[in-house]
């Protein structure tokens, strides 16, 4: 009973902010303010293309871009990722957002064929390959922490890879989860089923997705100790309405004005990627995520949300009476999402 009451007094709570339903930005004035945000990834080829949408999305004062952290646990390659993050910045003419990894372990290893091929494809599109590891003064969760304390304004986090750097910076002082206005998270599947791959998986049901996979027990963390409606949830039930088409790629490529939209084109024309496209396996991923923060491409609906951290479903996000009410995308509108991206991606 004391769950339902919870859920309950979040549903009218949300809905009185009017933000029950689909992500919408800060309340609208006659000179909006940008979002200021934190992004947080484990850098593979569709967190890149997503750096690279919020670089622009920077330019044009959508958003702040206030840092970018990378966790070293998912399908990105430790060092490497940093690397290729810092590169991205630098192609875009953002070289001074703040940048730091973490080097943490996770409860599951990401599949190590899919780290290689990826690696492949950044080194390929960013051509950093002689460029050497450069650590940063402090550690990821250190400047989530770091930053979301010393803003003004209450920070929106984006956390595309496993959630480990988030439940770090959030267990690290208590006012974190309180100075973050908004957590969107893509990971987790609820009514759909899961998107494991490679050799590490064996002995899983296939219930679960491959972020909240690698570190369940961060994800658990993360929605236990986040306000109560301030995570939105971008599962696999709304990114499996954005897949990667060779056709959008051709008209990315032929109307790319932008460095951003170049460099997105250059990731997903590397070699390996076509042979992965053409499986209909790919989707934007986290550039649906990123996409919700500043336009309504993902629709979300509150539930009582756990994660299943024990036996075959580990890292499965499941909806429970007893679980902590968050928002979570039901769906989304892929033709909505190819337009925002590309047009933002363009330069607006």
């Amino acid at each position: 009973m004391l769950s339902f009451l919870r859920t309950i007094v979040v549903v009218l709570a949300l809905g009185a902010a009017g933000t029950l339903g689909t992500a919408s930005a800060e309340p609208v004035s006659s000179t909006p303010r940008p979002i200021p945000v934190v992004y947080d990834s484990d850098l593979d080829f569709d967190d890149a293309s997503t750096l690279a949408f919020l670089c622009q999305a920077h330019k044009q004062r959508r958003i702040e871009l206030r840092a970018v952290t990378v966790v070293d646990n998912g399908i990105g390659t430790a060092g490497r990722s940093l690397t290729h993050a810092r590169q991205i910045l630098k192609r875009c003419g953002l070289p001074n957002v703040p940048v730091a990894d973490g080097s943490p372990n996770g409860v599951h290893p990401a599949p190590p064929e899919a780290r290689e091929t990826f690696e492949r494809v950044l080194t390929g599109a960013l051509d950093d390959a002689g460029i050497p590891y450069r650590p940063a003064p402090y550690t990821a969760a250190q400047l989530i922490a770091r930053t979301v304390l010393a803003s003004p304004r209450n920070v929106t986090v984006l956390a595309t890879g496993p959630l480990t750097n988030v439940a770090t910076a959030l267990s690290s002082n208590p006012r974190v989860p309180q100075k973050i206005a908004r957590l969107y998270v893509m990971g987790g599947a609820f009514d759909v089923g899961g998107n494991l791959f490679g050799s590490t998986t064996g002995g899983f049901d296939n219930t679960q997705e491959v972020n909240q996979w690698i570190d369940p027990i961060a994800a658990d963390t993360v929605y236990e100790t986040m306000p109560d409606g301030r995570v939105r949830i971008v599962p696999l039930d709304a990114t499996n309405h954005v897949l990667i088409t060779q056709e959008y790629i051709d008209r990315l490529g032929a109307n790319a004005k932008t460095v951003e939209a170049k460099l997105v084109h250059s990731i997903v024309t590397q070699p390996d990627m076509p042979p992965l496209i053409e499986l209909d396996i790919m989707f934007w991923w986290d550039a649906l995520a990123a996409s919700s923060i500043v336009d309504d491409t993902v629709t979300y609906r509150l539930r009582p949300v756990d994660v299943v951290l024990e036996g075959a479903s580990s890292g499965r996000t499941i909806d429970v009476p007893n679980g902590t009410p968050q928002l979570v995308g039901t769906t989304a509108d892929g033709a909505r999402f190819e337009n925002v991206f590309r047009n933002v991606l363009n330069g607006g």
